[in-house]
């Protein structure tokens, strides 16, 4: 049984919030005032509604011509403030009018401050809202929860030299005093709390207009001073966007205006906040001459995402976080098809198959994962489940029913949902409702084992002459599921091709535990291998017979025009998680490997070097094998280093400047001579006094050259590196120094300067992460990292509790390339005595991957030593 919610009472509900604040951003107190339209369903004495580190001064409700002032005020317990009446508030509207102050916090939530320095090198303010889950609450009483929608109209209090924005587009301005005024925004449409925001400072911004939509829509990209002309890139897609959605939707944008708006200190990537979405600086500003290529991509899925909301989530949206998976899965899945749109040339669908894809499927593959659809009661559980599995495993498959379905019939049923709910709340049964009565199909019952049920099947091949056999299990990457957690049947679209005649179901749906059909024969030499899950819609691992595997290998060496690009980086991805779990082992992923050498896509490249990179980390401990696979890393792209260079050509495709950059990357971390030599050369370079930083270093092999630079190198290179990051004025170029210099550290001097610097004002809380990340994959640092973190542990919980997955990041970043069973001992025996409520997925799932992981280098570490030896390396 679910537990049950912690929910506000309903016999009082909201309609309208009159709500005005002067925020003062020398205090950082702000004011407030608020008048709440209610609805009062049953006759009470007492009030219940949401307030969090507020100080409540005054309450009264009117009721017609009486005014009723609280007898008492209590607003300690749980976040929920109960306000106590003499007389009983009869049955019918009413207006609750309260007043009260709060903090202008410095912990990227609620109503909060975020820090930057102006040209002149003061630091400056500006403050900004980010209520997604609960947080509306601490700027504002309110019934804090997505089903109580109501509409706003709100109005600031502010210097005459900052902007205010809102929802809504400005509707009046007057003046306060000489220098203060008050601005009034357009009422929003019925909405929840958590998508209500505001932003004051010192903004200046970039402007456009759709023109395709019969209303037009005003677009603006704001940023802090001297950075709007960063924001062209996000405008100039943004009333594409709108349109595009407008027309695959089948309903208008509902608001007039749409604003991005770049804040420097931003716990998740962005919010969907209606009308004014809020991003961390690197998900929304992308300057062609400092960016890299994948920093592009990055800005076009993000904007694309947030997008997507304002229909999918803002307009329509989940009746309660149980169903968070809707606003998210569906909105990374439309957001891809938008890019996919926008960019076709990108290969956009091919990068989901090795991006969101695997996380999801990744996370799926843990005892300590959880269904699409989870049971959430408490408002603290709600940001553990911003996770890969409502993201990337929810995209994964709302991708695998749409290609079920075909994406007209499933758009089509879309359109339906949007339209049946909008301006209310939904369910995922609401919106199986729809695609069922749209497809004539029952889709729920194709769905529910997807979404309701934890995990993911593994389809077991076998063969014999004449016959593939397929049998569906729940895949776990400890390789030892127990009869008990064995017993779904998932509907599988099993994606054979060539599409074997014996399979009569044009989708090949397998609804059973098993299934054979007759193997495919060609009378061309090569040509009689077969795939299953073909171009990675289903979401499942297949683990085939080597025989299988020899002859897709043997089809992709001689580029076989049958094996698309998701195949090929799909296949690698499977073998992979196989050879972890123990289903196989890492001799035959390096067999296949070997398949690839003529490999020329950048996505097939990306996964493959992502995946030996992995190996090389995890198996770090045996000194040989380390310096042996290293070894083979450099004769696997030593060719295509000689072929792609350095240079970066004007006006070369986007792919192919990816492609250098993860080449040019492996070379250098396996020790490619020539590529050392030349990245050391470039960093000089780079370095000199008035260098032109893009012709010595595009952006995209920047940081490799940093990373080289600085473990061949000692203080100076790690100085001049340091330097680069407090200098420069780009956010996306710190964030690159960071993960540098945590890659890259070396000696105990050093790396304890780094620990200093990582919690010093020199880097935002936000961007702690970055360095972490780098430092994990630092194996003369990581074990000191882990080390240091449980040291100033109190010092993160006290930074970071409240923010969207911080915490748990914090735990599962350092430790995520290590596979020492002595840490995971460590891992739970410092935890032991400590409140992990607030990162207890998380935890859970660091300590069963940490076991995953010792398991297979115990297991495999014999079997990859002899293959490099028997190889020559």
């Amino acid at each position: 049984m679910a537990p049950e919610r912690v929910v506000l009472p309903t016999n009082v509900t909201p309609v309208h919030y009159n709500l005005k604040l002067v925020p003062n951003l020398e205090t950082f107190v702000f004011t407030g005032e608020v008048a709440i339209n209610i609805n009062v369903h049953d006759p009470t004495t007492e009030i219940q509604l949401n307030a969090k580190k507020l100080n409540i001064s005054k309450v009264a409700v009117i009721v017609g011509e009486t005014t009723h002032k609280a007898t008492s005020i209590d607003a300690a317990e749980n976040q929920v403030a109960t306000f106590k009446f003499a007389h009983t508030l009869p049955k019918g509207p009413a207006v609750l009018e309260i007043e009260y102050e709060g903090e202008i916090n410095d912990r990227m939530n609620g109503f909060y401050r975020s820090q930057y320095k102006n040209k002149e090198g003061e630091t400056k303010y500006m403050a900004v809202t980010q209520f997604e889950a609960c947080d509306a609450r601490q700027a504002f009483p309110c019934w804090d929860e997505p089903s109580a929608k109501a509409t706003f109209a709100i109005s600031m209090v502010v210097p005459f030299e900052l902007e205010a924005l809102s929802n809504m587009p400005i509707k009046e301005m007057t003046a306060v005093e000489p220098d203060v005024k008050t601005v009034y925004f357009e009422t929003t449409p019925i909405m929840s709390t958590y998508l209500v925001a505001f932003a004051v400072g010192d903004f200046e911004y970039v402007e456009t207009t759709t023109t395709k939509l019969e209303k037009p829509v005003v677009c603006r990209v704001y940023t802090l001073p001297g950075m709007k002309e960063q924001g062209r890139f996000a405008l100039e897609i943004t009333p594409k966007i709108l349109e595009y959605f407008a027309e695959i939707f089948g309903i208008a944008y509902p608001l007039p205006k749409l604003d991005h708006i770049a804040v420097p200190d931003f716990d998740a990537g962005a919010m969907e906040n209606w009308g004014l979405i809020t991003y961390r600086t690197v998900a929304l500003l992308y300057d062609e001459k400092t960016s890299s290529a994948a920093s592009k991509e990055q800005v076009a899925s993000t904007v694309a995402h947030e997008i997507a909301h304002q229909w999918f989530g803002n307009l329509v949206t989940m009746e309660w976080w149980d169903h968070l998976w809707l606003n998210e899965g569906f909105a990374t899945w439309v957001g891809t098809l938008a890019v996919d749109h926008l960019f076709p040339e990108w290969q956009t669908w091919s990068n989901f198959v090795v991006s969101e894809y695997q996380q999801g499927l990744s996370l799926d593959s843990l005892r300590s994962s959880h269904p699409i659809e989870v049971p959430v009661s408490d408002p603290h559980e709600i940001h553990q489940i911003f996770d890969a599995i409502s993201y990337s495993k929810g995209a994964s498959v709302i991708r695998m029913l749409s290609n079920w379905l075909t994406v007209d019939v499933f758009l089509a049923g879309i359109r339906r949902y949007l339209k049946k709910h909008e301006y209310k709340n939904a369910t995922t049964d609401d919106l199986w409702d729809a695609l069922s009565e749209e497809s004539k199909i029952d889709v729920r019952e194709f769905m529910n084992t997807w979404t309701r049920v934890i995990g993911i099947p593994i389809l077991n091949v076998t063969e014999t002459e004449t016959h593939v056999k397929v049998e569906q299990h729940r895949f776990l990457s400890t390789n030892d599921t127990t009869e008990e957690e064995d017993q779904t049947v998932w509907w599988v679209p099993l994606g054979v091709s060539p599409k074997p005649t014996s399979i009569l179901d044009a989708n090949q749906t397998l609804k059973t535990r098993e299934l054979s059909f007759e193997k495919p024969t060609s009378q061309k030499h090569g040509e009689d291998f077969y795939l299953v899950n073909k171009g990675f819609t289903g979401v499942f691992r297949t683990n085939y017979p080597s025989s299988a595997i020899k002859q897709i290998g043997q089809a992709i060496l001689a580029g076989h025009a049958d094996i698309g690009v998701a195949d090929r980086a799909g296949l690698l991805a499977d073998q992979s998680s196989l050879a972890t779990s123990g289903h196989s082992g890492v001799d035959r992923l390096l067999d296949l490997i070997q398949y690839y050498k003529n490999e020329k896509a950048y996505v097939v490249w990306d996964l493959l070097l992502a995946k030996l990179d992995n190996i090389t980390q995890l198996f770090s401990v045996n000194d040989r094998a380390h310096r042996a696979i290293q070894h083979f890393q450099r004769k696997l792209v030593h060719n295509m280093v000689q072929e792609l260079g350095w240079e970066f050509p004007e006006g070369e495709d986007h792919l192919t400047s990816l492609l250098r950059g993860v080449i040019v990357q492996c070379a250098a971390r396996s020790r490619h001579e020539e590529t050392v030599k030349e990245a050391q050369r470039r960093f000089v370079l780079f370095m000199e006094e008035g260098s032109d930083h893009t012709k010595a270093l595009h952006p995209t092999v920047r940081k490799t050259a940093f990373e080289v630079a600085m473990s061949h190198g000692g203080v100076k290179e790690f100085e001049q590196v340091m330097h680069y990051y407090k200098t420069t004025p780009k956010q996306d170029q710190q964030v690159m120094a960071l993960v540098a210099i945590g890659c890259a550290v070396h000696g105990d001097a050093l790396i304890q300067r780094v620990f200093e610097f990582a919690l010093s004002d020199d880097v935002r809380p936000q961007d702690f992460p970055y360095l972490l990340s780098g430092l994990s994959t630092n194996i003369a640092a990581r074990h000191a990292a882990w080390g240091w973190i449980k040291a100033n542990w109190q010092t993160i919980v006290n930074r970071y509790t409240g923010n969207m997955g911080m915490l748990g990041y914090c735990i599962k970043i350092p430790i995520n390339k290590m596979a020492d069973p002595a840490v995971l001992k460590d891992l739970e025996e410092f935890f032991a005595d400590k409140d992990t409520k607030d990162f207890e997925r998380d935890l859970e799932q660091a300590k069963e991957g940490l076991r995953i992981r010792s398991k297979w280098v115990a297991r495999d570490g014999a079997a990859l030593e002899s293959w490099l030896v028997e190889q020559g390396y």
